[in-house]
C-alpha cells in the first residue's frame, strides 16, 4: 500500500493571492465611489442654490412690480382730482350758471402783508392770497364766484391723500390754498412774475402743454411742505380757450413712501434692504441718506436739488440708469461699496417715474451659501461611510472565499487523489508507490502517471485500440449530431426571420422571375399571399416596359460586378397602383463577378408615409418662407454672436445687405441708428436671458444713408431648453409717422383757417361799408373835383382788398357753399379766353367724350385762374400753357375718386421754369410764395385756394415738376349723378 502525504499550500496561496487583489480593488472602489459621490453631491448643492438665487430674484422683480402698479393707480386718482378740480375752478368761475354769484356765499376781506401780498385771514379753511403783478387789480367783490370753489378744494384734497393739499392759482393772482396750514409770512416774497417761472407752473400752460392735460412734476425742496413734493396741475381753461390759471394737488413724497416702508417693515427683509422713487430723469425723489454716497450721487444743498443716477459718479451705476433702466422694468447687479447688490425696478406707467429696491446680495443669499456647505459636509461623511462599508464588505468576502476554496477545491482533491490510489492499487498485485511534491496537484498528477503506466503494462493492445476506436466514433457522432441540430437551428431562425420580417423580402432567380417572398413582400405589393407571387415576372411590378428596362440598365451594372444596388424606386401594385420603395439588393453569389441566375436577394421597404411627408415638409417650407417674403416687413433669424442666420428679401432690397456679410459677427447691429444701438443692444441682452421686451421703435439708416424708422418685434429661439439666437421682425413706420405729422399739421391748418374765415367774414362787412361810403362820396362831389381822383384810388384798393377776403374766405373752413349750376368745360373754356386763348399761348383741348362735370362756376373760376396765373407768370410770356379735360374712366386715374367713382381730370401744363424740389412741400401752405410778396404779384394763397375749392368739390390736387421741365397741375373731379353738389360747412 502506497503512503500519501497532504500540505494545504495550495490553498493558502490562493486565498493570499486573491485577498490582495480584493483588497486593491475595494479601496480603489471606494476612493472613485467617494470621490464622484463628493462631485455629485457638489454639482447638486450648486444647482439647487442657483434654483433658489434665481427663484429669489423673481419674487423680488414681482414684489417690485405688484407695489408700481399699485402707486400708479394711486397716482392716476389724483390726477383725476387734480383735473376735476380744474373743471370745477372753470365752471363755477369764470362760467356763467344758474343762481349767480351770491348763491356761492361772500369771500372774506383780505389784508395786505408787508411786502404788498394780500391774505386773507389766518382762521380760515383755505388760505387765500393776492400776489401782485396778476392781470386784473382792485378788490374782489364780497360775492365773487371765486368763493364758489371753498368747498371743492377741501373735497379734493381730501379724497386724494390725508396729507395733500390743494390749490388753485388764478393769472389775475389770486391763490386759493387748503388746507390753511403754511404761514402766511412764507408767501410774503412771492409774486406772479416769480411763480409762472416755476416749473411745476410753466410745465402745465397750453405753451408747454397744449393737450391740457394732468402734469406732475416734482419739487425737490419745498418750503411751505418740507421735503420732496409731488404736484399734479391742471391749466384752468375756458370753454373759449382763454388760460385762466393753474389748479392742482400736492402731494408729499415721503408720506406716500412711508406706506410702502411700513407695509414692508412687516415682511421678512433682508439686512440692509432699502425702497428709492426716483423721476424719468434719474434724479431720487425718495432715496434713503446713508444710499446715496454708495451709489456716487451727492446729497442734495441749500438751493440746490438732488443728483442724478445717470450722472453719477460710478461708472457702473450710470451704465445701469442708461441701460436697464430705460427699459419699462429690469433687474441689474451692481458691486457699490465691497458688496453686490440687486437692483430690481419698475416704471410706474402714468408719469414715467421708477420705483424700485436693492438688496445686498450675500445678505439676500447667506442661508444659500450654508446649504451649499451642509451638503458638501453630507457628502464628504457619505465617502467615508462609503469606504468603512467597503473595507467591511472585502473582509467578509475573503472570510467566505477562503471558506469556498477550502470545501469546493482542496477536498475534492484530496477525494480524487484517493480514488486514483485505489485505482492503481485495485487491479494489480501490491506495489509501493513513493510520492513527493509541494502541493496536492503535484501528487494528483503523480497519482494519475503511475495509473497509466499500470494499465500500460497490465492491458493489451487490442483492448487499448479498442476502446479508443469506440471513443473515436462516439465523439465524431456527437459532433455530427450537434453540427445537425445547429443547422436546423439556424435554418428555422432564418425561415422565421424571412416570414416575420417588417421589410419585404424577395428573390430572384432565371431571369429577374420571382422565385420567394415573404408575407411583408405580399403586403407591400397587395397580394394576398407570398405563393401568389411565386413565378412572377419582375416586369409586371415596373409601371411601364421602358421603365424596366431604364431600371435594368441602370442598376444592375452593379449587381453584374458583385457589389450592392440601393435605390428609392417606384414599383406597381396588384391592382395598378404606384407605391414608393427603399430597394437593396445584392447577388447570391459571392464570387466576383457573381452568377446571377443563382440569384439576386432584394429588401424592399414602403417609404410611401415617409415620401409624403418630405413632400408636406418641403411644401410647409416653402409655404412659409413664401409668407415671410410677402409679409411687408422685414424678418430675421440671428444667432449669439448676432450673425445674421436668415432674412427675407424685403431687408436685401431696403437696406442693401450683402449675403456675403452674414457670417460677420455683430453685423446684425450695423443698419441702426448709431445712437440707438446702446438701446437694441440691451434689448438683445434681455431677450437672450429670456426676458419679454415690448415692441419699440429704432432709426435704422441704409448704406445709401437713408433713415427709416422701425417698430421691433423679438423674441428668443430655443432649441433643448437653450436659447441660441433671436427671431425678429422690423416694421417700417416711417411713412406712418410722417402721415401723423401731415394730420396735426392739416389740423392746425384747419383750425388757423377756421379762424381767419372768421375774421375775414367780418373785415368783408367793413369792406362792404367802406365801398358803399366811397361811392356816396362820389356823388355828392363834381365832376372836376379832385378829390374824385383820391376817391377812385381808394375804390381801387379796397376792391383789391375785397378780393384778398374772398380768397381768404374760400380757403378757410367757413367759405361758401359749393352750388354746382356750372359744368367744368364752361368754367374752362371762361378762364382760358380771359386768359388771352392763344394769342397769349394758352391751348384748349375738351375731349368730346368726357361728361360735363357740375361745378360753382365762380369757385372753380377762381381756382382755375389762380393756376394759370402762375403758369402764365413761370413761362415769362415765352412759352406755352396746355389746358385740357378728359374722361378718366378707363383705368388710366392716378389718384382715384373717393369711393371709386369714375373721374374728370383736368391737366394744366406749361413749360416755364419749373419748381424746385425744396419749394414742392409747401405750395399748398398760404402766404408761402417765391415771388415778391404784395396784393398785386402774389401773397401765396393762389394754390392754397385752389386746394380748397377742389377738396370741397370732393376732387383731389397733384402737382408735378421738376426745374427747367415745366410744371403739370392735376384736377380729379368725380362725376356724380346729381345735378349739384353741396359741400360740407364746419
Amino acid at each position: 500500500m502506497g503512503v500519501i502525504r497532504f500540505k494545504s499550500s495550495i490553498g493558502v496561496q490562493l486565498t493570499v493571492t486573491l485577498s490582495m487583489v480584493l483588497l486593491l480593488f475595494a479601496v480603489l472602489f471606494a476612493m472613485f465611489t467617494t470621490r464622484h459621490v463628493q462631485q455629485f453631491g457638489d454639482t447638486y448643492a450648486d444647482r439647487a442654490v442657483n434654483t433658489l438665487h434665481h427663484r429669489v430674484e423673481l419674487n423680488l422683480t414681482e414684489r417690485v412690480r405688484q407695489r408700481a402698479l399699485h402707486y400708479n393707480h394711486f397716482f392716476e386718482k389724483v390726477a383725476r382730482n387734480s383735473a376735476l378740480l380744474a373743471e370745477k375752478a372753470r365752471d363755477l368761475v369764470f362760467e356763467e350758471g344758474p343762481g349767480g354769484p351770491s348763491a356761492c356765499g361772500t369771500l372774506p376781506p383780505l389784508s395786505p402783508l408787508s411786502t404788498g401780498v394780500l391774505a386773507g385771514p389766518s382762521d380760515a379753511p383755505s388760505l387765500m392770497l393776492r400776489l401782485p403783478g396778476g392781470d386784473a387789480h382792485g378788490d374782489f367783490p364780497p360775492s365773487d364766484r371765486h368763493a364758489c370753489l371753498l368747498p371743492y378744494l377741501e373735497i379734493f384734497g381730501h379724497t386724494s391723500m390725508p396729507t395733500a393739499a390743494s390749490y388753485v392759482i388764478y393769472t389775475s393772482g389770486f391763490s386759493q390754498y387748503y388746507p390753511n396750514t403754511v404761514s402766511r409770512e412764507a408767501f410774503a416774497g412771492f409774486t406772479m412774475e416769480g411763480l409762472v417761472k416755476e416749473r411745476w407752473f410753466s410745465a402745465a400752460t397750453p405753451e408747454e402743454n397744449p393737450s391740457l392735460a394732468t402734469v406732475w412734476t416734482p419739487v425737490y425742496k419745498d418750503d411751505a411742505m418740507g421735503g420732496v413734493v409731488a404736484t399734479a396741475s391742471t391749466p384752468v381753461v375756458t370753454r373759449s380757450g382763454e388760460f385762466k390759471g393753474i389748479a392742482g394737488i400736492d402731494l408729499p413724497v415721503s408720506d406716500i413712501f412711508d406706506t410702502l416702508v411700513h407695509e414692508e417693515a412687516g415682511s421678512k427683509d433682508v439686512e440692509g434692504m432699502f425702497w428709492f422713487l426716483v423721476d424719468e430723469g434719474g434724479t431720487p425723489l425718495v432715496f434713503p441718506k446713508r444710499a446715496l454716497a454708495m451709489f456716487g450721487v451727492p446729497a442734495p444743498s441749500d438751493g440746490n436739488g438732488m443728483g442724478s443716477l445717470l450722472t453719477s459718479s460710478f461708472s457702473e451705476v450710470r451704465r445701469y440708469a442708461h441701460g436697464v433702466m430705460s427699459l419699462d422694468k429690469g433687474v441689474g447687479h451692481l458691486r457699490l461699496g465691497g458688496r453686490i447688490w440687486i437692483v430690481s425696478h419698475h416704471v410706474l406707467p402714468g408719469i414715467g417715474w421708477v420705483l424700485g429696491s436693492a438688496v445686498p446680495e450675500d445678505a439676500l443669499f447667506a442661508g444659500l451659501e450654508k446649504t451649499r456647505a451642509a451638503y458638501g459636509r453630507d457628502t464628504r461623511r457619505m465617502g467615508w461611510e462609503i469606504v468603512m462599508g467597503a473595507v467591511i464588505f472585502t473582509s467578509l468576502a475573503l472570510g467566505l472565499f477562503y471558506f469556498v476554496l477550502r470545501e469546493r477545491l482542496v477536498r475534492p482533491l484530496r477525494v480524487l487523489e484517493r480514488q486514483a490510489q485505489r485505482v492503481s492499487r485495485g487491479d494489480f498485485d501490491g506495489k509501493t508507490v513513493s510520492l513527493s511534491g509541494k502541493d496536492e496537484m503535484a501528487r494528483l498528477a503523480c497519482s494519475f502517471s503511475s495509473m497509466i503506466d499500470s494499465l500500460k503494462e497490465g492491458r493489451a493492445f487490442q483492448e487499448r485500440t479498442t476502446e479508443h476506436l469506440e471513443a473515436m466514433v462516439r465523439s465524431r457522432t456527437r459532433e455530427v449530431e450537434e453540427k445537425a441540430r445547429e443547422l436546423h437551428t439556424v435554418v428555422t431562425e432564418l425561415t422565421t426571420i424571412f416570414s416575420n420580417s417588417m421589410v419585404g423580402i424577395m428573390l430572384l432567380k432565371g431571369g429577374r422571375t420571382l422565385w420567394k417572398a415573404n408575407d411583408r413582400m405580399a403586403e407591400i405589393l397587395g397580394y394576398d399571399t407570398p405563393g401568389e407571387m411565386e413565378g412572377l415576372s419582375m416586369r409586371e411590378l415596373h409601371l411601364s416596359e421602358d421603365a424596366f428596362r431604364k431600371y435594368g440598365a441602370h442598376h444592375y451594372d452593379a449587381l453584374v460586378h458583385g457589389g450592392r444596388t440601393q435605390i428609392e424606386y417606384r414599383l406597381k401594385r396588384r391592382d395598378g397602383s404606384a407605391v414608393w420603395c427603399s430597394l437593396s439588393g445584392k447577388a447570391v453569389d459571392t464570387h466576383v463577378p457573381p452568377d446571377l441566375n443563382k440569384g439576386v436577394l432584394w429588401v424592399v421597404d414602403d417609404i410611401s408615409e415617409r415620401k409624403a411627408s418630405e413632400q408636406a415638409i418641403r411644401e410647409s417650407e416653402e409655404r412659409f418662407r413664401e409668407m415671410a417674403e410677402l409679409l411687408p416687413c422685414i424678418v430675421c433669424e440671428v444667432d449669439l454672436a448676432l450673425r445674421v442666420t436668415y432674412v427675407n428679401s424685403l431687408a436685401l432690397k431696403a437696406f442693401q445687405i450683402q449675403p456675403e456679410d452674414f457670417e460677420t459677427p455683430g453685423i446684425a447691429l450695423d443698419p441702426f441708428h448709431p445712437d440707438d444701438r446702446p438701446r437694441v443692444m440691451g434689448r438683445v441682452e434681455i431677450t437672450l436671458a429670456g426676458g419679454d421686451v415690448e415692441p419699440a421703435e429704432y432709426r435704422m439708416i441704409s448704406r445709401d444713408g437713408e433713415e427709416r424708422r422701425v417698430l421691433l418685434h423679438s423674441a428668443p429661439i430655443v432649441k433643448n431648453s437653450a436659447v441660441v439666437g433671436i427671431r425678429a421682425s422690423l416694421a417700417d413706420v416711417t411713412e406712418y409717422r410722417a402721415m401723423q405729422e401731415t394730420l396735426l399739421k392739416q389740423g392746425k391748418l384747419d383750425l388757423i383757417g377756421s379762424f381767419i374765415g372768421g375774421i375775414a367774414h367780418d373785415f368783408n362787412n367793413l369792406l362792404a361799408v367802406m365801398v358803399g361810403r366811397v361811392e356816396l362820396a362820389s356823388l355828392c362831389l363834381d365832376e372836376e373835383s379832385p378829390a374824385r381822383k383820391h376817391l377812385a384810388t381808394m375804390d381801387e384798393a379796397v376792391q383789391r382788398a375785397r378780393d384778398l377776403v374772398e380768397q381768404m374766405i374760400t380757403m378757410s373752413s367757413r367759405g361758401e357753399r359749393v352750388d354746382a349750376t356750372v359744368s367744368i368745360q364752361e368754367v374752362l373754356r371762361r378762364c382760358v379766353k380771359q386768359a388771352g386763348g392763344q394769342g397769349a399761348g394758352v391751348h384748349l383741348d375738351l375731349e368730346p367724350e368726357a361728361p360735363p362735370v357740375a361745378v360753382d362756376g365762380a369757385q372753380m373760376g377762381q381756382a382755375i385762374d389762380a393756376v394759370l396765373k402762375n403758369a402764365l407768370e413761370a413761362c415769362g410770356g415765352k412759352g406755352t400753357v396746355w389746358v385740357s379735360c378728359a374722361w378718366s374712366d378707363r383705368g388710366q386715374r392716378k389718384l382715384p375718386a373717393p369711393g371709386g367713382a369714375p373721374c374728370v381730370d383736368v391737366t394744366i401744363r406749361d413749360s416755364g421754369c419749373g419748381i424746385a424740389e425744396e419749394h414742392l412741400p409747401h405750395i399748398f401752405d398760404p402766404y408761402y410764395t417765391t415771388k415778391e410778396r404784395s396784393s398785386r404779384k402774389g401773397m401765396g394763397f393762389g394754390l392754397a385756394v385752389t386746394h380748397a375749392v377742389v377738396t370741397r368739390h370732393r376732387g383731389t390736387l397733384t402737382v408735378d415738376s421738376r426745374p427747367g421741365e415745366g410744371t403739370t397741375v392735376s384736377i380729379s373731379l368725380p362725376v356724380e349723378g346729381t345735378a349739384s353738389v353741396r359741400g360740407s360747412e364746419t
